[in-house]
Order: C-alpha cells, then structure tokens, then sequence
C-alpha cells in the first residue's frame, strides 16, 4: 500500500513542476517553443539602396593635404555643389565633391552600403552622374562595387573616367546571396573641379517565398495583422488591436512639463537639461532657442520662388542695427537702414548734401536723394535718380545728366574747375556739331587789358607738321604711314613767345573738402584758341600797314602824273 502513495506522489511531484520543450531539450518555461521565423515574400523589386541624398549621412575613405581649404577639407558632402560639378540630372541636393583650392591634392572614396544582403545572384544599378576635370592625371572618378563580405571589388570598374561627363549609368552586377555590399565612388583630384552623384537606385527581383514559422495556433479567429490576447480567464485567443493597423495598437502622446503620457496611461518623466550645442551650416542652439550664426559647412542655397527675403529696422533707435558684409581689412559693404541708403568699400556716413536741392540747365529744382556711396574711405556718397535727369554726386566732383547734355553739377569760371580729362588722361579726340563753346562775358571778367602781342610775335613762330610718338589704339600700334599728318605749333617756341598760351602747371583736388594743389604737368599743353587774339591782332596791325601803304600809293600815283604834264 505505501508503493502505491509513494509512486501517486511522485507522478504528482512530476506533473506539478513538469516542462515541455519544442525543438529544445532544456526547456525553461513550462511551454518553451524554440526555433526560427522567416516572414513570407511575394517576390518582387527589393531596393538595397535608394537614395536622392535629402537626408543623408556621408560614409567615406577621405585623405588631403595641408592646401586643402573650404569644402574640399570635407571630401564628399551632400548639398547643392557648384556650377562647375552639378550633374544634369541633379535635383533638390546630391553628393558632390571639389578640390577646386590651389594645390589642393584629396582621395576620397564615398561608401553607400546596401540596406539588406541581396537573396539572389542577380542586381540592377543606375545613378546620375557628373566629372569636371581641370587637369592632368592623376585627377580620375570611378565607380565600383565592393564586396564587404570577402573585402574585395567586384568585378571591374562600371567606368574610371580621367576626362569630362555628364551623364547617367545603369547596369547591371553578379553577387553572392547572403553577403554584405556597398556602392563606392572614387575621386582623385589636385586643384581639381570636381564631381556630384544623384537618383542612386540598387535593386533585386526577389523570389516568392512562404516562409518558415516556429508556431502556429489555427482557431478560427486568426487573420492578417492579428495579435494574439486572451480573456480574464487565460483563455487564448486571436484579436483585431483596438487602434486598428497591422499589429500595431494607435497611441496618443502628450507633454506637459516634462511629463510624456501615452493614451493607454503610461508616462514618463523627460530629463531636464541646458547648455550649448552647435548645430552645423549656420545654427547654433542656446538652451532651446535655435539662433542664427555660426560657421557654412557646405555651399547652401536660398530658393525663394515666389517669396521675398526682406531685411528691415524698425527701430527708433539713434542707431539701428545694420547689414554688413565684411572683407578682408574692411567692410565691402554698409547699411544705413535710418536714411534709407547702402554703402560699397568702407563704413561711411551719407552725405551732407543729401536733401539739398539744385537746377538743372533748364532752372527746374530737383532734391539730392542719395540711394547709394561708393568709397573706400569713411565719407562720401553716390546719389542716382531715374526721370527727367540723371545725377552723381561724389565729393565735390558732382555732374548729371539730361536729356540735353552732361554737365558739372556747379558753373566753373576757373581754368581748372569741373575739367574733362588732364595733361595726362587725355582724350583722343572730342567730336562735335557746333565746336567748342567758351564762356566770354565781360561781366565776368576783371583786370581786363589791351593785348600787346601782335604780327611781331606771330612772324617769329615756325608753323610744323608731325606724326606722334607711340600711337596706339587700345593694344594697337598704329604705323607711320596709316597716321594722319597733323599741322601745329612746337609748344616749347609758343612758351619762349606766347607763354600764357602753353599749359605749364594744373590744379587737381587733394581731398574731397573742395582743396586743391598746384602740380608740374608732365608734357606741355597748348590753348589754340587763346592764339586767335594774337591772329586778329596781328591781322589788325598787318591791316593798317596795308592802308599806310595804300595811302603812300596813292600819293606817288600823283606825283607821277604831274611829273607827266
């Protein structure tokens, strides 16, 4: 009788801490299914890369040398490169690469990994692609695939290029199922343009498969995108989730503070934090506000379409903040936002004749608005308006257009005022309609005198003719036989006889206060027109020696015919 207690207590020790295990002898759950799932297929085009570079994180092989600077110090980077790289078919953003800096030497070999092992022996590859070749070898671009698997290229080159293209490749390459591969593009250059790939598509005809499972439960309610759950009493069953989908249950999220809850009545609490991080190209966050400023670490571009990029100052202020663009030792350019004006060369202040008025030939007023300066000192202004006249204001050198002619801005009496050209930038000719025009009222004129020069001074001057030295047109030598033959004076003998006619000295501005400076002129000059006083003098006194010799004429005229009675 106590066997019989004995054997009932062992098989109910037995049972009570009984295990099954499927597929494994040392199960350590009551039910303990071991094995492996391999999802159906229904076959078809798998991408293993598909990639338009919007959001893309460069893998890449990258030497330079010490010359390199700008991009060319990144090796491959996505953006929109430049004109000289950007394929045909490039759009949106790409991978690109220059060594366009001087003695800027990189091998850069840019790494695209398949996102799965390929299951098939068989695979298509097309991209976009462009090189700008600047040089000589050893600037090269080339495009392989590589077996990571065994570490080793596949096959040969899809091209190794060593001159320019523009274009796009597709073909396709032998794998081994199972092995891990990757798309490489090559760049070789030296003071090179560059190149830019875009629209990489690695694909495979997958075969259909039904897979393979490591448990299955048929109870009628089974269905696609099912999850197994059970009732208050464990009984199993299969279930629709609430929030619909395929095996995924919908949820809510919420933040408050720094609580994070889930709409079945979870939460979790986020860490707090502060501090600095430098976000590339241009951005900079502080704590959590996302600033501009910082360092481009790529060419960017701004596309505005229909939208316009306005910069303004509202402010009150007595000085507005401003836009500059900074050079190398100055500002290339100024804002002054409170007077509506912009500054090229150096930081200046508008000038002080903004808002003054003048007339113009015609005695019509118009007001000086100057827009925009141009200098490269603290002051001065360049002022343009668009209408019935055209003015440019610099300093004191003022002139404007209109439509009846050019003009200084101020009437000059002096020698040397408002003068166009000087004894060394001279023009090689001026063409007219009606000649030259000198201004010859007396009412201008003070300490006026006879003139004493006359035939006397005008029987000593040699007349000449000549060619001139060194006459060109533009890088045009033109010779002594195609030159016209001028006819004139020397100046030098005009400065021995008629020295207020010869051009010894000029004035020219020192600055731009309206001072000027007496200087030596390089070659003489000669006024012709002041030598027609002397003409008509000498004319006068030649007149009057002919009347002299007239009237004695006609006196030995008489004698003679009383001679002859």
């Amino acid at each position: 009788m106590k066997k019989y207690y004995l054997l009932i207590s062992l098989i109910s020790t037995f049972t009570i801490f009984s295990q099954v295990g499927i597929n494994t002898t040392n199960p350590t759950a009551t039910l303990h299914v071991f094995g492996s799932t391999t999802p159906g297929s229904s076959g078809g085009t798998v991408n293993l890369i598909n990639e338009n570079f919007s959001s893309y994180t460069v893998t890449q092989n990258h030497t330079i040398d010490s010359d390199c600077t700008g991009n060319a110090t990144q090796g491959w980077v996505t953006g929109t490169g430049n004109a000289n790289v950007n394929c045909t078919s490039c759009t949106g953003t790409w991978l690109y690469i220059s060594s366009d800096a001087l003695s800027c030497g990189l091998n850069s070999t840019a790494i695209m990994n398949f996102s799965t092992a390929p299951t098939t022996t068989s695979i298509s590859i097309s991209f976009a692609y462009r090189y700008n070749n600047f040089g000589a070898a050893p600037d090269s671009f080339r495009a392989y695939l590589y077996n990571n698997t065994t570490s080793s290229q596949v096959g040969a080159n899809f091209f190794n290029l060593t001159t320019d293209a523009n274009t796009t490749y597709s073909g396709t390459a032998t794998v081994v199922p199972g092995n891990s591969y990757s798309l490489r593009f090559e760049y070789q250059g030296n003071y090179d343009y560059g190149a830019s790939v875009d629209n990489v598509l690695v694909t495979e005809t997958a075969i259909a498969s039904p897979g393979s499972y490591s448990f299955r439960l048929e109870d009628g309610t089974q269905g696609d995108g099912k999850v197994l759950t059970s009732d208050a009493d464990g009984n199993g069953y299969w279930q629709t989730p609430a929030g619909g989908g395929s095996g995924t249950d919908s949820q809510t999220l919420s933040l408050v503070g720094s609580t994070l809850s889930i709409s079945n009545g979870n939460s979790v609490t986020l860490p707090s934090g502060s501090g600095s991080n430098t976000y590339t190209n241009g951005l900079t966050l502080t704590g959590s506000t996302v600033r501009l400023g910082g360092t481009l670490t790529q060419g960017t571009t701004l596309n505005l379409d229909t939208n316009d990029l306005t910069f303004r100052s509202s402010t009150s202020a007595a000085f507005p903040g401003e836009m500059i663009i900074q050079g190398t030792d100055r500002k290339i350019m100024d804002t002054r936002f409170d007077d509506n004006y912009i500054h090229f060369g150096d930081d200046a202040f508008l000038d002080s004749d903004d808002g003054t008025t003048f007339n113009d030939t015609g005695s019509t007023t118009f007001t000086k608005d100057f827009v925009a300066g141009f200098s490269n000192s603290n002051s001065g202004g360049s002022a343009v308006a668009i209408g019935s006249i055209e003015y440019f204001v610099d300093g004191t050198n003022e002139l404007f257009f209109e439509g009846s002619g050019f003009n200084p801005m101020s009437d000059e009496t002096s020698s040397f005022g408002n003068t166009l050209g000087k004894t060394n930038r001279r023009w090689g000719a001026v063409y007219a309609t009606n000649g030259v025009i000198t201004t010859s009222d007396m009412n201008l004129k003070t300490n006026v005198q006879p003139l004493n020069y006359g035939l006397k001074e005008l029987l000593k001057l040699n007349t000449i003719t000549y060619n001139w030295k060194n006459y060109k047109l533009g890088k045009t030598t033109i010779p002594l036989e195609k030159q016209e033959k001028k006819i004139g004076f020397s100046a030098q003998q005009l400065l021995e006889i008629l020295p207020e006619v010869v051009q010894t000295h000029s004035w020219v501005p020192v600055n731009e206060n309206g001072d000027y400076k007496e200087v030596k002129n390089e070659h003489l000059g000669v006024n012709y027109s002041d030598i027609i006083p002397v003409t008509v003098k000498a004319i006068q006194e030649q007149q009057a020696q002919i009347e002299e010799l007239k009237k004695e004429i006609e006196e030995l005229k008489l004698l003679i015919k009383e001679y002859k009675k």
